[in-house]
C-alpha cells in the first residue's frame, strides 16, 4: 500500500502525517476538526502549552465520540425494538476504543513528526 504525506496544522504548527493513499481528504478533515478545538480552546484558555491543549482536544473528541456511539447503539436499539441497556453500553465501549486507538494513533505521528522536525 501506498504511503501519502499530508500538512496539517495544529495550533499554528505544521505537521506532516502520514497516511494511505486516498485518505488525504479525510485525514485533512480530521487535522482541521482538531484545529478548529484546539482555536476553541484557546479562546476560551489561552495558549496553556500544546500538550496540554492537545489533551483537552482529545478529550473533547473523545466525548463526541462517545456521545455518537451512545446515540447510535439508543438508534439501532429503537429500531430493533430492544432497549438491552447492556448491549448498548457494549456497542459505545467499542466505538469509544476504537476512537481512542485512533486518536493514540495519531497523537503518536504527531509526536514522532515533531520530533523529527526539532
Amino acid at each position: 500500500m501506498s504511503q501519502s504525506v499530508v500538512t496539517i496544522r495544529l495550533n499554528g504548527t505544521p505537521y506532516q502525517i502520514g497516511c494511505g493513499a486516498g485518505e488525504e481528504d479525510h485525514v485533512t478533515r480530521l487535522g482541521k476538526e482538531v484545529e478548529d478545538i484546539l482555536q476553541s480552546l484557546v479562546g476560551a484558555v489561552g495558549q496553556i502549552g500544546e500538550a496540554r491543549l492537545l489533551a483537552m482536544a482529545t478529550l473533547i473528541l473523545a466525548d463526541k465520540a462517545s456521545e455518537a456511539a451512545t446515540q447510535k447503539a439508543s438508534d439501532t436499539a429503537a429500531l430493533n425494538g430492544q432497549a438491552d441497556e447492556s448491549k448498548s453500553e457494549v456497542v459505545a465501549a467499542d466505538a469509544l476504543e476504537a476512537a481512542a486507538e485512533r486518536i493514540a494513533e495519531l497523537a503518536v505521528s504527531i509526536s514522532a513528526d515533531n520530533s523529527a522536525a526539532s
